[in-house]
């Protein structure tokens, strides 16, 4: 008896190292981590695996104190906890303080006796059978464990998991286990430092817990300032003086990463923190190793808040972090940054990067650089979606330095053109273009076609003289075709800018087919040097070319094309989607769609802003005027017309759009009854457009003169222009209705109908007598016609909103027979008396019948009821 209780083992303290640590005050409780844990320890391990601060042991000892309750001594029953250090990488020390973590959490009695010392893994093996029901075991700090013995027989017990023990690892880099395994069988759960991260709600419960207010932005711009790295957070959060803050953060940043690292990777550290993002033959660059890539490799897989930018090479230190070590560079060494920041700029500007290499040459200060980045690669940067944080950098220029060269000047003149004021700009660049001819300071060719391409594109064409771009176009593109990429590294893109600028003057001068190929080369040229917004305005000149020759759905096409580039872009509001937005509007107009024209116009107004180009500003003023036209503010149009003609004066040099202007005239004036200024406007003129041709053929018939009218309607009818077709075959409908040929009328209105359709053409039904135009209809019994298979309404039924889609059978019953008599005469023009004299009735009979068809088709007007019998069949 007395033997058998001297072999009894006494039940032991638990060991510090097998009791959870206490959990820190004011903590709160993260229910969507606690969530992902509890279904973590159904499989065989769960990671946590972040860098230092990410709060992975208090997660892991709050939900162990949750998922177990309060249990004695301190630890709770279920799970076992092993703080990991160093001289657990003796397998003897390991396994024996892992059994003592089973004892301490009751999964092992006190009373089984193990071997004193040699413990080993067979022997947790042979307990672990033994368990009354399955135990978690946390091993917290695991990155401390580097035996490969102790590590090969945890990845085999991994391996071989029974269900009955269950892990939980808590590492700051993710250990040698071969876990790839674990993650092909889905045996793995992981919470990194993404998922450790406070959100904003998590944080307002944090500072609610802690017994102070914040303002809503400021704690949002806190958790966006430390990507909710918590122990960042809670520093930041407790320290209301900012500075102060910065430098507590700093300091435990320092003393928690550093210490652990070599020499060399200090000094990679504090020269590489002047950069955004870094790759590794950039960081050499600064360096002067040739082992970059490897280093930030090393950096990230030990979560030393370094981690990977995407897919690609490029690596990212966390902002606290990157600022941290910037403070320690610019104190210890505050002549370093400097040549630093030259050496970045030159790096990227070599491997095409213009924005951040004109960005890390203004952090060198060094302002003669950035000019010159900006003659290099600028321009088309100008004119990309990186325009704003390219001027927030020229901003940056002393004014005093702007006058110090041709690169300062031509950054001037940049700066200039932002801030729309465009008056000056003429003299920035005469003046910067005087630096460039005064041989003390030879700024080369790139200067020189820099400053000739930013004056074509910007005084010339906002100016409006159209002569004077093609000429300025023909010129640079003459001066480019003679250029190397050495000379002009940016040669392609100056290229697409001057064809659109070319394309652009042929268009408004009226020379339609060399526009059109000038237009689609700047769009091809445009994409392949990467200028999208070029792309995008070359597109929208090309939708307003289509729809001067008429082709409405190519219009649509091309602003479709132009906004799809736009999206992508994010960029719908600049001032390159101006021509778009404006073909559009005229497209919307001449489909008789009031509301999308206006909705356009308003696009088009907002994205070129308070300064447009000259002609693009007319144009938005046309559009106004066809509106007003179609609303039947006649007067008003002619009023604003004037106006507009005064707007374009002499500056504006613009043929095109002066005929557009006077096609709206002629408009205006024929429906004022006054064809006289029309004729003699375009009679005896050579090369009319068609349009202009049926204006004048209006005139024609309307001054009495149909034969000649005749020849013209002739002629534009068997044009290209679809939109001046329909009108055309229009005008010779009404014209042969007014002789009494309803059959040639009839006919032609068809050809009218047929054109329209497929271009979804409706203003000319409109603008040439509507109501003569639905008389037609009626009288051919062309109403079956007005609708496709699809059931959607025709060309009739949207210029007039007579013709809406009649539902289904008769709501009240079948017709009478007398009811039937008279609805066979409601397609044709006779009135009811005539309906009445024909079938022998009288007329308030008819009437009669005629209102209770109305209501058995649930229909207010005849011409409803006519389309609700073809729908049943009836007629």
């Amino acid at each position: 008896m007395r033997e058998r209780a001297d072999r009894r083992v006494q039940t032991p303290r638990p060991m510090e190292h097998t009791v959870p640590p206490r959990l820190p005050a004011g903590m709160i409780r993260r229910s969507r981590l606690i969530a992902t844990m509890d279904a973590g320890v159904q499989r065989a391990a769960t990671l946590i695996c972040a860098g230092p601060g990410w709060g992975k042991t208090a997660l892991a000892a709050s939900w162990a104190a949750e998922r177990a309750g309060a249990g004695g001594g301190g630890t709770s029953r279920g799970v076992a906890w092993l703080t990991l250090d160093a001289q657990h990488n003796e397998p003897s020390r390991f396994w024996s303080d892992l059994v003592q973590a089973l004892r301490a959490a009751g999964a092992v009695p006190f009373d089984r006796e193990y071997p004193a010392a040699g413990f080993s893994e067979d022997v947790l093996r042979e307990a672990v059978p033994a368990l009354a029901a399955p135990v978690v075991v946390v091993l917290d700090d695991l990155q401390a464990i580097t035996d490969p013995r102790v590590l090969g027989a945890l990845t085999g017990m991994l391996r071989r998991h029974s269900g009955r023990l269950r892990f939980v690892l808590v590492t700051r880099r993710e250990p040698d286990l071969a876990l790839h395994r674990l993650r092909i069988t889905g045996d793995l759960t992981e919470i990194g430092a993404a998922d450790l991260g406070f959100q904003l709600d998590e944080a307002t419960s944090l500072l609610q817990a802690r017994g102070r207010s914040l303002d809503p932005l400021a704690l949002a711009e806190s958790v966006r300032r430390t990507e909710g790295w918590p122990a960042g957070l809670r520093l930041i959060l407790d320290t209301p003086d900012p500075a102060v803050a910065d430098e507590i953060v700093e300091e435990y940043l320092i003393r928690e990463v550093l210490p652990g690292l070599d020499d060399r990777v200090r000094e990679f550290l504090l020269r590489t923190s002047i950069l955004n993002r870094v790759c590794g033959h950039l960081a050499d660059a600064l360096t002067g190793d040739r082992d970059g890539h490897h280093t930030l490799q090393y950096l990230a897989h030990r979560n030393l808040f370094v981690e990977r930018s995407g897919n690609g090479p490029w690596f990212r230190y966390h902002p606290l972090f990157r600022a941290a070590l910037r403070r320690r560079l610019t104190r210890r060494r505050p002549g370093e940054p400097v040549p630093l920041h030259r050496a970045a700029a030159g790096w990227h500007e070599r491997n095409g990067d213009a924005l951040i290499a004109i960005t890390h040459a203004a952090e060198a200060g060094d302002w003669d650089l950035v000019a010159r980045y900006v003659i290099r690669r600028g321009l088309p940067l100008f004119t990309s979606a990186d325009r704003p944080q390219l001027v927030e950098v020229l901003r940056r220029i002393p004014a005093e330095r702007m006058n110090g060269s041709a690169e300062l000047g031509l950054c001037g003149a940049l700066l200039l053109y932002a801030h729309g004021d465009h008056a000056a700009m003429p003299h920035s660049l005469a003046a910067a273009e005087a630096q460039l001819a005064d041989p003390v300071n030879p700024a080369g060719i790139e200067v020189g076609a820099a400053i000739a391409v930013l004056r074509a594109n910007t005084v010339v064409r906002w100016r409006g003289d159209m002569y004077q771009v093609v000429e300025a176009g023909t010129a640079v593109l003459h001066d480019l075709s003679g250029r190397t990429f050495d000379e002009v590294p940016v040669l392609a893109q100056y290229r697409a800018m001057m064809l659109n600028c070319k394309g652009a003057g042929l268009l408004w001068t009226g020379r339609l087919d060399h526009a059109d190929r000038y237009l689609w080369a700047a769009t091809s040229s445009a994409r392949t040097a990467d200028v999208p917004l070029f792309e995008i305005n070359s597109r929208g000149l090309l939708a307003q070319l289509a729809f001067v020759q008429g082709a409405l759905r190519e219009s649509e096409a091309h602003a479709d094309a132009a906004e799809r580039v736009a999206r992508r872009l994010d960029a719908q509001h600049r001032m390159a989607m101006g021509p778009a937005y404006l073909a559009r509007a005229l497209v919307e107009s001449e489909r008789g769609r009031e509301a999308g024209a206006e909705e356009q116009l308003r696009a088009a107004l907002h994205a070129m802003g308070e300064r447009p180009e000259a002609v693009l500003s007319v144009l938005a003023g046309l559009v106004r005027v066809r509106l007003l036209i179609d609303r039947g503010e006649t007067a008003a149009a002619g009023a604003l017309l004037s106006r507009l003609g005064a707007e374009a004066g002499p500056p504006v040099a613009a043929p095109l759009l002066s005929r557009l202007l006077a096609l709206a005239d002629a408009d205006v004036r024929l429906l004022l009854g006054d064809p006289g200024v029309v004729l003699a406007r375009y009679r005896g003129r050579a090369g009319l457009l068609p349009a202009e041709q049926l204006c004048l053929a209006r005139a024609h018939q309307a001054s009495g003169n149909p034969a000649v009218a005749d020849v013209l309607l002739r002629r534009i009818r068997d044009g290209p222009d679809r939109v001046a077709a329909v009108g055309a075959w229009i005008l010779t409908a009404l014209a042969a209705d007014a002789r009494g040929r309803s059959s040639v009328a009839g006919e032609a209105l068809a050809q009218a109908l047929a054109i329209a359709e497929p271009e979804r053409i409706r203003r000319p039904f409109r603008t040439y007598d509507a109501q003569r135009v639905l008389v037609l209809a009626g009288r051919r019994q062309w109403l079956t016609d007005l609708y496709g298979p699809s059931g959607s309404g025709g060309v009739l039924a949207e210029i007039t909103g007579e013709l809406p889609v009649i539902s289904g059978a008769p709501a009240a019953g079948p017709l009478s027979e007398r009811e039937r008599d008279v609805l066979q005469y409601l397609p044709t023009v006779l009135t009811a008396a005539e309906i009445a004299e024909n079938l022998g009735i009288s007329v308030n009979t008819v009437k009669a019948h005629m209102r209770s068809i109305y209501r058995k088709y649930g229909v207010g007007r005849r011409r409803e009821a006519v389309i609700a019998a073809r729908q049943a069949g009836l007629i």
